[in-house]
């Protein structure tokens, strides 16, 4: 199979009744939240003290830097599908600060506090801690803002000043008698990638990869490094604090060795993005062999409800295999790295349930992080609540809302995927989407094709929360082929032909894998993609009620009505939009009354029939 390719935001035109508005949001309110908080929180500052030859003052924390960096990413994807002069402008500003800093070090290397505090531990050497000094991941997410920046403006300072910072770390780095480092957060492992592949597709940029000593061959060299030099620890500085042991960052085995997730759940996923980009692009059968191994690890086994990773709370991270407790972690970060590992799994070998996982996440706990005025946010997301959670306005470590811009900024281009002769259809998102070798537009299920003349497969995801699936060609049903989660059809498309997909959905019960202690005799509540809960508010002041295997589930709006037998009734709303209100307590596991035996499906939750 020719690879995929995930289309562009330049290439999509968004219309969803309900993404849509809400992306808008996020551009219009959030963004701008977001560096406004950064600027009263003189997130700036460490560029200018260093421009300044200021040393010792640095008081913000060491990943400061990338979250800057996060958010102009984040930015510039905006930028490119909803241009903005007043953003661009905004950019163009902070972008001189970071290019006037980066000069006044004088040679590539761009990390403030460091530079300011402990310039003797760059990289985390000779005493230095790469761990909390986040030094490769702050220079990993200049890379990407740079590659955004460029892709949506044409600008090439951002773009000068990760290059800069590219060579200065692959001069550093590398096999004997280079440094032995990897990075303690990771993030520059798929940064890299990246700009190998900006600099070998986009030949325009010929000029300027002369003049800046560009080697995308070296770029793609140095993101392999890291991953083949996890669990080697020749001549390299570990961390004094014994909660960091090498497993928090995966650097206890190499990557082609490892199976199963491990350590600070958003470097694990960050990680496990990068090396499926690697893994991709150098086709590499012990990478894969690696990813699918940790993707089923972390399914079948590490993965709670609301599609939230990483149920500990003293390291952020992953515990032992079916600990998934209601009071559990799920930074959003977590959730938010889960979904680019599925996408980039897509992308490798499709198969639907990856945007199973990608949409059980999506709806719920990375939804449930954002509040309805888009200014407040979840670090941690629990599946249960005695009324005095709340989200914040912002935070000492607000690494969340540069992560969810960096995800809503992209997010339609997650819809489809395509090669020369096929389209993927996994997220239906009413839009249209332009490419090279076809045109598409999805509304409300019914897919419109041209292929321009010639043969193509259409692959439509079947998601695993929908039953009797059905294909239709101008209304007429068509025999079911499936191959890995999606319908096939392959045939010569004109846009007058309306395909269209259909599944049942209904809201349903659910129950969790009989290892999974925590929710022994329990029942959740699901309307497709979407995890239900129960407030307070809503429930007579108590969400201390049972669930009756044979209650009835209607929905009333958005939200659930759930009746048992002896006529007492319930409403439930969706996950994401608990805490909105003073809404009291809140769970979304129940007790059941009568035995809920669930459908003979794998997986670590199933629908009760």
């Amino acid at each position: 199979m020719k690879k995929l390719t995930r289309p562009s935001m330049k290439q999509i035109d968004l219309r969803d009744g309900f993404w849509a508005p809400y992306l808008e949001q996020i551009r219009t309110v959030t963004l701008p939240y977001v560096f406004d908080r950064m600027e009263e929180h003189d997130y700036f500052d460490g560029f200018r003290m260093v421009t300044e030859g200021i040393r010792g003052q640095h008081k913000l924390m060491p990943y400061y830097d990338g979250l800057v960096f996060e958010t102009i990413r984040g930015a510039s994807d905006f930028l490119a599908w909803h241009y903005d002069p007043a953003l661009d402008q905004r950019l163009d500003g902070y972008i001189e600060q970071i290019r006037a800093a980066q000069d006044a070090v004088g040679d590539g290397y761009l990390c403030t506090k460091t530079t300011c505090e402990y310039p003797q531990w760059r990289w985390g050497r000779n005493g230095g801690d790469i761990i909390i000094q986040h030094d490769l991941y702050d220079h990993g997410a200049l890379i990407e803002a740079a590659i955004s920046h460029y892709l949506a403006t044409k600008k090439t300072t951002l773009l000068a000043c990760a290059v800069k910072a590219a060579n200065r770390i692959c001069a550093d780095m590398g096999p004997s008698p280079k440094l032995n480092v990897i990075p303690g957060h990771s993030l520059p492992e798929e940064a890299f990638v990246k700009l190998y592949r900006l600099f070998r597709d986009h030949r325009e940029l010929d000029g300027f990869a002369d003049r800046f000593s560009v080697d995308p061959k070296a770029y793609l060299d140095m993101a392999e490094f890291w991953y083949d030099n996890r669990g080697n620890y020749r001549d390299r500085c570990l961390s004094a604090n014994l909660k960091f042991i090498p497993r928090y960052n995966q650097d206890h085995l190499p990557f082609a060795a490892q199976r199963t997730a491990e350590g600070h759940a958003v470097r694990a996923g960050l990680c496990y993005v990068g090396a499926a980009a690697l893994a991709y692009e150098t086709e590499r059968a012990d990478y894969m062999e690696a990813l699918q191994a940790i993707w089923e690890n972390i399914v079948h086994r590490k993965l709670h409800i609301s599609g939230g990773i990483g149920t500990r709370h003293d390291i952020e991270g992953f515990d032992v295999d079916f600990n998934l407790p209601h009071d559990a972690y799920l930074e959003t970060c977590a959730a938010i790295s889960l979904s680019f590992f599925n996408g980039e799994m897509a992308l490798l070998t499709p198969k639907g349930v990856y945007f199973d996982v990608f949409e059980r996440s999506l709806y719920n706990n990375i939804l449930a992080a954002v509040g309805d005025d888009k200014k407040h946010f979840f670090y941690q997301n629990p599946l249960i609540s005695d009324g005095k959670v709340a989200r914040w306005e912002w935070h000492k470590c607000p690494c969340c809302p540069p992560m969810l811009l960096k995800l809503f900024s992209i997010l339609p281009t997650y819809a489809y995927a395509y090669s020369e002769d096929s389209l993927y259809v996994n997220l239906y998102m009413d839009s249209a989407l332009h490419t090279e070798v076809m045109d598409a537009e999805l509304s409300k299920n019914r897919l419109f094709v041209d292929s321009h003349g010639k043969e193509m497969t259409l692959c439509l995801r079947l998601p695993g929360y929908g039953r009797n699936p059905r294909i239709l060609v101008n209304g007429v049903a068509q025999p079911l082929t499936v191959k890995d989660g999606y319908a096939q059809l392959t045939g010569i498309w004109d846009k007058g032909t309306a395909i269209e997909i259909c599944f049942d959905l209904s809201p349903r019960l659910v129950v969790s894998d009989h290892r999974v202690a925590a929710n022994l005799g329990l029942v959740s509540v699901a309307f497709g993609p979407t995890v239900f809960c129960a407030e307070a508010i809503d429930n007579h002041g108590s969400v201390d009620f049972s669930i009756d295997r044979d209650a009835t589930l209607s929905r009333v709006g958005e939200n659930l009505l759930l009746t048992n037998p002896d006529g007492e009734s319930y409403t439930l709303i969706p996950y994401y939009r608990w805490c909105n209100r003073d809404g009291g307590a809140m769970r979304v596991w129940f007790p059941c009354v009568g035995e809920a035996a669930p459908e003979n499906t794998d997986g670590l939750y199933r629908f009760v029939k």
